[in-house]
């Protein structure tokens, strides 16, 4: 039996992306999920349609778009695609985006990932750093830290609470 899948690796992160629409974006991180075998091409269309009845604008330049429900047998693994678009992406006619995170989780696991996803990418100045880096590592070590095996987790460095 092979190994799990990462859910994200440096090969799923593409930087300094262009990008005409919203459509053109999420084609760009459901190919990325597609080629990284996290799930059937049918899903990237799911993605686009859930788009229709849910923006997956988060705030803060992010979008984070995701198939429906109704489709979550398209999914094969967990997994996460990262597009930088430092220019920006027109997202939803009143909001423009400049990182898009496109995931695949399957069971409950989506539930995680966005919790996840959205604690990290509440902070604005993190937000922004990841808007302009030139470093795929970077965000590989910011997106991937809090779902990512730790051996030993650090204390935030904001001075938070820790989880219970």
């Amino acid at each position: 039996m092979l190994p799990p899948k990462p859910v994200l690796s440096l090969e799923m992160i593409l930087l300094d992306q262009q990008a005409p629409g919203r459509d053109e974006a999420i084609d760009l991180v459901g190919q990325l999920l597609v080629g990284g075998g996290y799930v059937q091409p049918a899903y990237v269309a799911s993605m686009k349609a859930r788009e229709l009845t849910m923006s997956t604008y988060v705030g803060n330049g992010v979008a984070i778009p995701h198939g429906t429900f109704e489709d979550k047998t398209l999914i094969l693994s967990t997994g996460v695609a990262v597009a930088q678009f430092p220019h920006g992406v027109n997202w939803d006619g009143s909001n423009v985006a400049h990182l898009v995170v496109g995931i695949a989780a399957i069971r409950e696991e989506h539930i995680g990932v966005l919790a996840n996803l959205a604690r990290v990418l509440e902070d604005e100045a993190v937000s922004k750093m990841l808007w302009t880096t030139v470093s795929s590592a970077d965000v590989y070590e910011t997106l991937g830290r809090p779902w990512q095996e730790a051996p030993d987790p650090a204390p935030s460095s904001r001075g938070e609470g820790e989880k219970d």
